[in-house]
């Protein structure tokens, strides 16, 4: 019941009231807004939390959230306010894996919604499900959606130049994030697997260093336990991979050698014996004329 949530959310900012006093040097606000000129669009997914994500305070950053963390008017015109409004420099596109925008069911959602909102949208029905696809704009990859929204914010730049722009991709269920030419690479290599499993690895090690630099030695301690299963799965993966490439090679390898051997059979020509006909050239006789034969003698 909506009194129930209207309850739920005032005892919050009660507990978040007696946090402000206990602590008011950490809930106070700069007088210049955002402390960073960072501007995020990030998914509206409730587990997306860009100040836990990034350790961030209220205030240091502006955060532009809908379904899917894609480019709309909308978006742009907040965009546009933030540039001009608050110096916004940078922007960050901020995916992340697990998106349910990329299990959307449109024929589904057409028989939920009513008809009055798809008349709206499309008198021609047959052109439907077009009209939901560029309403809702799902898509099929959370990585090459990010990349698509980079490229769609580059019309900001035609307006202001100076804007930076980029994308992060941020994994639920770790809490790493990863920079662009990190995540790129699944787009290139079939093995996509393998080569997350090899970025979580260099965080590990990174982060492992990190808590060296902090002194942290009890979160080290646990890390070193997760690093040494990582580089045991790791091993073992690839060691699989070898002998299935080994496998794979040899079977190509038997594939060419037999077709090496029929192509030789095939042109393997028996030549018939050639029987020369003989050819009995006749006795020629040759007169020479008398005034020849005088001159000879």
């Amino acid at each position: 019941m909506l009194k129930d949530i209207e309850k739920l959310l005032i005892e919050g900012n009660f507990q978040f009231q007696s946090k402000i006093i206990q602590n008011p040097e950490k809930y106070s606000f700069e007088k210049k807004i955002p402390k960073y000129p960072i501007l995020f669009l990030t998914c509206m997914d409730p587990r997306i939390d860009v100040r836990r994500i990034f350790q961030l305070d209220p205030g240091d950053v502006f955060i532009l959230r809908n379904a899917g963390n894609v480019y709309t008017l909308d978006m742009m015109r907040s965009i546009l306010i933030a540039i001009h409004k608050y110096k916004i420099k940078y922007i960050v596109v901020l995916g992340h894996l697990e998106c349910d925008m990329t299990k959307m069911n449109l024929k589904k959602l057409r028989e939920e919604l009513p008809n009055e909102f798809l008349k709206r949208l499309s008198r021609n029905y047959s052109d439907l499900l077009l009209e939901l696809r560029n309403f809702f704009k799902p898509f099929d990859n959370e990585i090459r959606n990010i990349i698509e929204q980079i490229n769609n914010l580059h019309k900001i730049k035609a307006i202001f130049p100076d804007i930076e722009i980029t994308g992060m991709l941020y994994d639920t269920q770790t809490g790493w994030i990863f920079k662009s030419e990190n995540f790129r690479d699944f787009l290139i290599h079939k093995n996509h697997l393998k080569i997350y499993k090899g970025l979580l690895y260099e965080k590990n090690q990174q982060l492992s260093k990190f808590l060296e630099e902090n002194n942290d030695k009890e979160a080290l301690i646990e890390l070193a336990d997760e690093i040494e299963v990582e580089e045991l799965d790791l091993k073992e993966e690839n060691d699989s991979l070898l002998i299935e490439e080994t496998k794979i090679t040899n079977v190509r390898e038997d594939k060419l050698q037999k077709s090496v051997d029929n192509e030789n059979a095939s042109f393997q020509i028996t030549m018939p014996k050639i029987q020369v006909p003989k050819i009995l050239i006749p006795k020629i006789k040759i007169h020479l004329p008398k005034s020849v034969k005088d001159s000879d003698d």
